[in-house]
């Protein structure tokens, strides 16, 4: 996931604080046994691993059946909007216009969110920085 991520992100290199992990052995075979029974996709098996592995207390994912696989298998799972969600309640995100912003800003990317989860993210920002 790191070589996919470093040819993806043309020139940027994570910060220092970021740990690269390996997937063991046992991992890898596990990751591969749900790819060939067509279960989920290969990245989202090697993150599901990863996780699992390293005890990780989220998955971070926005792909609806690595959720699905992800808390079959007991992880917790969170997307950007509970990401998002998460800063705000949390404080690191004070200001309700930039929360509106970024919520916007996931709403018009590449992922697909319905106006029901929506309007629930917006009331939950109101409600938290009221």
């Amino acid at each position: 996931m790191a070589i996919e991520f470093e040819a993806n992100a043309q020139g940027w290199h994570p910060p220092q604080w970021v740990r690269i992990v390996d997937l063991e052995k046992s991992t890898r075979q596990k990751a591969e046994k749900w790819v060939k029974a067509n279960q989920i996709d290969g990245g989202e098996a090697e993150a599901i691993g990863l996780a699992l592995q390293e005890h990780a207390d989220w998955l971070l994912t926005d792909d609806a059946q690595a959720r699905q696989f992800a808390e079959s298998a007991g992880l917790e799972v969170h997307g950007s909007i509970g990401i998002l969600l998460w800063n705000v309640a949390n404080e690191n995100i004070l200001d309700k216009a930039l929360a509106l912003l970024l919520l916007d800003n996931l709403a018009s990317s590449s992922l697909w969110i319905s106006e029901r989860v929506l309007k629930e993210a917006r009331r939950a920002i109101d409600t938290l920085l009221e």
